[in-house]
């Protein structure tokens, strides 16, 4: 086409335009051929707008729901009367962030009751799954995975793409799933509670409020106390990768054994958890925590109180339920050899050096000397019952690490009183190594745990006789 020719096809294009948006010539015509032209048009014109849209659009489209004010929250219950111990704005309306999945959880497990689930299902990796924000499993692109793995990963990892997952093979999709949640919530008492998805990702309409928490915490140990040991798992394996548990609070905190941490920028730190101390259960939530740290130590806090005063005002002792007629599975189906954590009592962390080679030459002093009796032994448990817990970890010398830093930061008479050991402790085969200051007067337990948690050292403080290691 020549120079001319363009500007002649230019002009004449142009003016047809104008007729087109003054209405001077037809949008469609009667013919099938302008039909079928319009038809295909639509799709780019539409196309177009939505790009334009979104280029538009702000980078974040989280809009603040005017009904969550603040984020501290908390509430502590008896498990067995529900009896209130301690709480705070626990109606306050808050974000459950990741405590979104114990709801997905508990349609799991009466899925799995019903027979509509069975743990060797294979669910199909769809795309909204394979593309749920992190944290994730990690699925494999049009692979399948099985019901166990998925709640497994909900579990400890807190996996988005396997609630996604699940969500769409009970749903169908996951906004339906999302109305079947909050319908349980209602049938469980959880007046204030709405899902928008399964996962607790972000969503301004999803709330909920301490009080309802600790209610479907109660309702899965009522309902489903043949699954709930799975809560207590430190890591499951899945295609080779460990999938370590979110809470350290199992680690950490002397009796417990679930249930489920959650976090987004709207929510803060979020924790559920129960456990059990001379045959008295409770159930602890903290929600909107500044930080991991700050969350699992006021939790603490406030489950030791909660102890304290459960005992001293006779709190009825825990009554186990009943596993129903209906379940099909335990919880040793989904990681074989579950059961309640088998603990064993080691010698204290100190151990002495290898005697010289002269059988007449007493061995050198032990290098940690936090109240050892002589031979590495711990020390006589007569003078005190009362403990402070540093933590668990995965191999001694951290746990002896860990045991020396806080020794450092204690009075000498504590010191000299103490005793420093380590417990074994074996959870779904996998062995932790708990650091402990025994042999404490109550005042000594008490006191040096503050100064701990002044100096951000982590610890619980307890009375052994309160709680056995081997329930």
């Amino acid at each position: 086409m020549t120079p001319s020719l363009r500007r002649v096809a230019a002009i004449v294009c142009g003016v047809a335009a104008c007729f087109f948006a003054v209405g001077v010539l037809p949008v469609g015509g009667a013919d099938a051929k302008s039909k079928s032209s319009k038809a295909r048009a639509a799709p780019s014109a539409k196309s177009y707008v939505a790009a334009k849209r979104l280029r538009a659009a702000p980078t974040s489209t989280w809009v603040p729901n005017p009904n969550v004010n603040s984020k501290d929250a908390y509430l502590i219950v008896d498990a067995n009367s529900g009896r209130e111990l301690a709480s705070d704005q626990a109606d306050e309306l808050r974000h459950p962030a990741s405590l979104t999945k114990l709801m997905t959880l508990y349609l799991t497990f009466s899925a799995l009751d019903s027979g509509r689930l069975s743990l060797g299902d294979a669910l199909p990796v769809s795309t909204n799954a394979l593309n749920a924000p992190p944290t994730k499993m990690g699925m494999l692109p049009n692979g399948t995975v099985l019901v166990r793995d998925a709640v497994m990963a909900l579990v400890t990892r807190s996996a988005n793409d396997a609630a996604v997952l699940i969500a769409e093979a009970l749903g169908g999709d996951e906004n339906s799933f999302a109305r079947l949640m909050t319908q349980k919530a209602r049938q469980l008492g959880m007046a204030s509670t709405l899902f928008r998805n399964a996962s607790g990702l972000p969503n301004p309409e999803q709330v909920t409020t301490a009080r309802d928490m600790a209610r479907l915490a109660n309702a899965l140990l009522r309902d489903f106390p043949h699954y709930y040991p799975v809560f207590s798992v430190l890591s499951y394996n899945y295609r080779g990768r460990t999938l370590a548990n979110h809470n350290r609070m199992l680690a950490s905190y002397a009796g417990a054994d679930g249930l489920k941490t959650g976090y987004t920028n709207a929510s803060g730190f979020n924790l559920v958890m129960s456990a059990m101390r001379d045959n008295r259960r409770l159930i602890g939530v903290v929600m909107g925590g500044s930080s991991a740290f700050q969350r699992d130590r006021q939790m603490a806090e406030l489950m030791d109180r909660g102890f304290m005063t459960a005992e001293a005002t006779s709190v009825s002792a825990w009554t186990s339920p009943r596993v129903p007629s209906s379940a099909r599975y335990s919880a040793a189906n989904f990681v074989p050899g579950i059961g309640s954590p088998e603990v064993v009592r080691v010698n204290a962390v100190a151990k002495a050096e290898p005697a010289p080679a002269s059988s007449s030459a007493s061995p050198p002093a032990a290098p940690f000397r936090f109240g050892t009796a002589p031979g590495g032994m711990p020390a006589p448990a007569a003078r005190g019952g009362w403990v402070i817990q540093v933590g668990s970890f995965n191999d001694s010398r951290s746990a002896q690490a860990a045991l020396e830093r806080a020794s450092g930061a204690l009075p000498n008479t504590v010191r000299a009183n103490g005793a420093a050991t380590v417990d074994e402790v074996r959870v779904a085969k996998k062995t932790m190594h708990r650091a402990r200051l025994t042999n404490l007067s109550q005042a000594e337990a008490t006191d040096g745990c503050k100064r701990l948690s002044q100096r951000k050292i982590p610890c619980s403080a307890f009375q052994v006789g309160d709680w056995s290691p081997t329930r």
